[in-house]
């Protein structure tokens, strides 16, 4: 707290006025808004290339994409969220959040009727016609759409500037760099051929340039969908014997089940031979978000433990591919 300085018995003049100017300066270093110290007003691009600017730190923020809310949560900012997307389910207080439609429907009405200061959205999953409508009632919107975990790093601490917590966004990104750089440690001789299944039926995996492709490759194993076309191709049988996996994993969502008998019973897969069908939780392995970390660590460790099991000579045995 600064006190007023005593006056009494003091002649005006220079020293005076010095002692005056000093205790103004202090007192606007003592009670300077929080929000101007964290770096606003703020200006930063988006994923479209938008200037986003924030005159303060948002008192109230909506969320149209899980993996947004993850991050609100992750920086310890979820007191500001006013509304998510019913598919917000992680943290699992969050499922107690006001609800504004979804990520390819959300609803405008109650997204303006939440009052928030800033709207997170996804590049490649809301609805640009809606996000423009909002932009155009003056609530920003800031619109992100990481490719790989790099730029899920970089996303964390954009939003974390956005938010008015740039310290805990870097200090949250370093500390999933770390962890990521050293789940992705292990060199397996030979890498074991991969097969990341997002359906069962019809049959669709995760080829090049997708997150799961990078968790694969990270964790020392070779895609086995990346000779066929497509972000995510849609695999015969033929498909599946051709890319012979030594190990599935299946993302586990509404909808996707095992593998029909059908499909199973082709023991020439080596996958389904041994029985290296993992199921993980989609939610997991699917959202850009904090958790890839802990994706890609459970990967790693799954084909940490095919290694082990595998004898090391199967090279030498004539078995190759």
């Amino acid at each position: 707290m600064v006190s007023l300085p005593d006056s009494a018995g003091d002649a005006a003049g220079p020293g005076r006025a010095c002692r005056l100017l000093l205790f103004t300066l202090l007192l606007s270093l003592s009670c300077g808004p929080a929000r101007a110290q964290a770096g606003f007003p703020l200006v930063m691009r988006d994923d479209r290339g938008i200037p986003v600017r924030m005159d303060v730190a948002p008192r109230r923020v909506v969320s149209l994409a899980p993996n947004l809310t993850e991050i609100v949560y992750l920086l310890g900012q979820e007191e500001k969220l006013a509304g998510v997307t019913r598919y917000c389910n992680y943290p699992p207080r969050a499922a107690s959040l006001p609800r504004v439609g979804g990520i390819v429907d959300p609803d405008v009405e109650k997204i303006v009727a939440a009052e928030p200061d800033l709207v997170l959205c996804t590049t490649d999953g809301n609805p640009k016609e809606r996000i423009r409508v909002l932009e155009e009632m003056g609530i920003p919107c800031f619109a992100v759409g990481p490719q790989d975990m790099a730029a899920v790093f970089r996303t964390i601490e954009r939003i974390g500037a956005l938010l008015g917590a740039p310290g805990r966004g870097v200090r949250e990104a370093s500390a999933l760099r770390v962890r990521a750089e050293r789940a992705s440690r292990a060199r397996l001789d030979p890498p074991p051929r991969v097969l990341f299944v997002v359906s069962t039926s019809p049959m669709i995996a995760a080829g090049s340039g997708t997150f799961l492709d990078e968790l694969v490759r990270a964790s020392g194993g070779r895609n086995a969908a990346d000779g066929f076309a497509g972000r995510y191709p849609r695999l015969s049988v033929e498909d599946l014997l051709a890319a012979s996996p030594d190990v599935i994993f299946v993302a586990a969502m509404t909808g996707v089940e095992g593998f029909p008998p059908s499909v199973s019973r082709w023991t020439e897969v080596p996958a389904f031979r041994t029985g290296d069908v993992v199921t993980l939780d989609g939610d997991l392995v699917t959202r850009p978000g904090p958790r890839m970390v802990a994706a890609l660590e459970t990967v790693a460790e799954a084909l940490s433990a095919w290694k082990e099991r595998t004898p090391a000579a199967r090279e030498t045995k004539g078995v190759t591919r």
